[in-house]
């Protein structure tokens, strides 16, 4: 199915997602929010993973993770995504999709001026925009965009973090990441920290395949499950049953931080 834009055709997709955001299995709050086709999904720790289905040319999906803690992270990553949301069609390059998260810096610029008591609140966040047949994928700090092949997942995304730095360096490996004492610093956020180019945004342009798999997950997803771990499960566990397994394991162990994931699954229209 093809539609025109900008006189051009744009091709529809058959989306599926999939998706939860729970508090884990030590927090007693949840600072994650997702953005979903529209929908956002915030200040809420669900009880089972849920499914949408979608045919369009376009969609946006993100995962942010509010940080701050007493700040209000879940403020933070609300209004980022907020913004996000309202910005959605005029995204079509990395360029407007600056922009978008710049306006939502600014929405917490001012949050803060009227709760200064919030003055640290901020988040880390990572998304895909699919624009028929390419997608822009991003991220600032440590949430994560994968492709899935087959059941290798790649990792699109560049984390902004300490850990990453030490394992570019070749001081620590990828799994010893998970553990390291600095696993949680971040060195790129969207925050209300009165700096107006704090925001070190990573963002690719891919092209788009009918049979694409993406996955988005914020720290305490990867944090809990190793790279071979999230393969495994995904080798015996597809869509939602996919997702439902994950978040179960995860509550199991007791993750320490919040988690969240979407699984986006492209096919013809």
């Amino acid at each position: 199915m093809m539609s025109e834009r900008n006189g051009k055709p744009a091709k529809y997709n058959r989306i599926d997602l999939s998706f939860f955001t729970n508090n884990g299995g030590m927090r007693s709050n949840n600072e994650d929010s997702l953005l979903l086709d529209g929908l956002l999904i915030s200040d809420r720790s669900m009880e089972k993973p849920l499914s949408h289905q979608t045919v369009g040319p376009d969609i946006t999906c993100c995962i942010a993770d509010g940080i701050g803690g007493a700040e209000k992270g879940e403020v933070a990553s609300n209004l980022v995504l907020s913004a996000l949301r309202d910005n959605a069609t005029l995204i079509t390059d990395t360029d407007s999709l600056s922009s978008a998260l710049s306006e939502g810096k600014e929405a917490l610029e001012q949050y803060v001026q009227e709760h200064p008591e919030a003055a640290d609140l901020g988040c880390t966040l990572a998304g895909i925009c699919i624009r028929g047949d390419s997608a822009i994928v991003f991220n600032a700090g440590d949430c994560r965009v994968y492709r899935i092949n087959g059941t290798y997942f790649e990792q699109i995304t560049r984390d902004h973090s300490v850990v990453q730095s030490l394992y570019e360096e070749g001081i620590i490996t990828e799994e010893e990441m998970r553990f390291h004492p600095k696993r949680n610093v971040v060195t790129s956020s969207v925050s209300g920290d009165g700096n107006p180019d704090s925001i070190k945004l990573f963002t690719t342009e891919i092209q788009v395949k009918d049979s694409d798999i993406f996955f988005i997950c914020c720290d305490g997803i990867w944090g809990c499950f190793s790279h071979d771990e999230l393969e495994l499960i995904y080798q015996r566990f597809k869509g939602i049953e996919f997702c439902e397994k994950l978040m179960g394991a995860a509550v199991a162990r007791k993750a320490s931080d919040n988690i969240s994931a979407i699984l986006i699954q492209i096919s013809p229209a």
